[in-house]
């Protein structure tokens, strides 16, 4: 069976006055099943540093072209006394 991946692209909550950015690609996960990615990256460089993330997306979101995106969101790792939280979709596939 093919396997797929999606981009995704955002940025941070607002937090100790300032956000960090944040990009990828998911790893690849079997097209026409359902499925989740991993997702997994470190944000810019801000405020004299930066924070990693890791999770998983939400399942598979169908639309009525036959493609598909996925949501996510978690919390990026303690650093510097704060954390931050990203959310968003992936690129339809």
């Amino acid at each position: 069976m093919p396997k797929h991946s999606h981009s995704y692209s955002g940025a941070t909550t607002y937090n100790q006055g300032h956000i960090h950015h944040y990009g990828g690609v998911t790893d690849k996960a079997e097209s026409g099943v359902p499925h989740n990615h991993c997702m997994k990256g470190v944000t810019t460089f801000n405020d004299d540093h930066e924070h990693s993330y890791e999770t998983k997306t939400g399942p598979a979101i169908n639309l009525a072209c036959g493609c598909h995106y996925h949501c996510f969101e978690t919390k990026v790792t303690f650093v510097d006394g704060h954390i931050h939280y990203i959310s968003g979709y992936t690129s339809v596939d």
